[in-house]
């Protein structure tokens, strides 16, 4: 694979040439602080420039779509820490295999035209194509309550801290969505390009020199860039661990247990705590709580954990009746106190390297996987696959005990089912 840069003033393009695949992928990805206020106008906005243009209303852009070979074209709102990242994604073929002279430009160009000429009359969006988006916002939104596991994060989230980003719902509730109109999300597209800093990524087996010379041909971005910075999200350590609950329709209860990272430094956030997750919780069968909880109480359906690495948090989730709860929270403590003290063996520990570096070998047979090791190389200094799997091998067992210290409980938060 061979990385490249350019710096096209107001804006960067990293791309990453491979024969590894017959298709390209790229990725516009537009980067701003997270404001709490416009949140879910950002991610109304984003589905409604995909929907339809100026130059192509939703029928005509799914024709052009297939007339481009089935090239696929889609948006994705995403938060990162204390970023909201509105990402436009192009799936196409390699021009190698197609024999049309123009095919590379027509289809790099489809999505900066339809980005830079919205579907707008007179300082508003089309109605019909906004209430298309709206009702899938609305339906979405909706879907969420019948979730159990997302419905009990939100919930825990907004207990833990409200005002703390990590709360943030980025399609926001109903009501905010009933709020926004077409005339003031054409407002929220006025400001976007101004707030927003842009890196466009792209991996394939391309003339990446021509793939740049095109996106800077229609691409006008007059806006200069600023850093991405200040992406982690400082939630605060409680003095005491906080207790919070909620009663739902849900057959079953849903126990998450929030706690702090606290002061990792890079190497733990980059490489041990995935060792350390392994073993705890996400080693499937072998893991320690799955062993303790189901096989040897039978206390749960399910059990994982989400490592939140720029909330500086990790999350357990359970599944589980109501009357085990307590007991559930009584053994995952035990179960932690044990991983501090060094309870596990050195075959947990090659086990869990040697499935961390088949799970990185596997991602560079995805393109999408690829580019997003290398997005978050260019926004933290990830390291690239290669050097990440060198580090998992040189984590020790001490390495993963004094790990263990770090994690400390913030809030208990259960959803009660039945």
């Amino acid at each position: 694979m061979t990385y490249k840069t350019y710096n096209c003033n107001t804006f960067n393009v990293y791309t990453l040439k491979t024969d590894c695949f017959k298709t390209c992928h790229m990725e516009i990805m537009f980067s701003k602080k997270i404001n709490k206020d416009t949140v879910y106008e950002d991610n109304f906005l984003c589905d409604m420039l995909c929907e339809s243009s100026k130059l192509y209303n939703s029928k005509e852009l799914s024709i052009h779509l297939e007339e481009l070979y089935k090239t696929i074209f889609y948006g994705v709102t995403s938060k990162t820490g204390s970023y909201l990242n509105t990402t436009f994604i192009l799936d196409f073929i390699n021009p190698e295999y197609i024999d049309e002279k123009d095919y590379l430009e027509n289809v790099l160009k489809l999505p900066f035209d339809i980005i830079q000429n919205p579907n707008v009359t007179n300082e508003e969006f089309d109605l019909n194509s906004f209430n298309i988006v709206k009702k899938k916002i609305m339906s979405d939104i909706k879907a969420t309550k019948e979730n159990p596991l997302k419905m009990a994060f939100q919930k825990a989230m907004k207990a833990m801290d409200k005002d703390s980003l990590t709360s943030v719902q980025i399609s926001g509730s109903l009501e905010d969505v009933e709020k926004i109109t077409p005339a003031s999300l054409y407002q929220r597209y006025t400001e976007f390009f101004k707030e927003n800093t842009c890196n466009i990524f792209i991996v394939g087996d391309v003339d990446m020199d021509q793939v740049v010379s095109l996106i800077k041909k229609y691409y006008k971005n007059r806006i200069i860039p600023s850093n991405i910075e200040g992406l982690y999200v400082d939630n605060k350590l409680k003095s005491k661990v906080l207790n919070a609950s909620d009663n739902s329709e849900f057959i079953q209860s849903t126990l998450l247990m929030v706690f702090n990272l606290d002061q990792l430094t890079k190497k733990e956030k980059d490489i041990t705590i995935h060792i350390f997750n392994y073993i705890f919780s996400n080693g499937g069968l072998k893991s320690k709580l799955y062993e303790c909880l189901r096989e040897k109480n039978s206390l749960c359906y399910s059990v994982n954990t989400m490592f939140l690495k720029y909330d500086n948090l990790l999350v357990l989730s359970v599944g589980l009746d109501k009357d085990n709860v307590k007991k559930a929270v009584s053994l995952t403590k035990k179960c932690l106190r044990s991983m501090i003290k060094g309870e596990f063996s050195m075959d947990d520990i090659e086990d869990a390297k040697n499935n961390i570096t088949l799970s990185l070998d596997l991602c560079l047979d995805n393109s999408i996987a690829i580019i997003n090791n290398y997005i978050f190389n260019i926004i933290d200094d990830l390291p690239l696959v290669d050097e990440r799997k060198k580090a998992f091998q040189e984590v020790t067992k001490e390495d993963v005990m004094n790990l263990g210290k770090k994690i400390k409980l913030n809030t208990i938060y259960t959803l009660y089912g039945g």
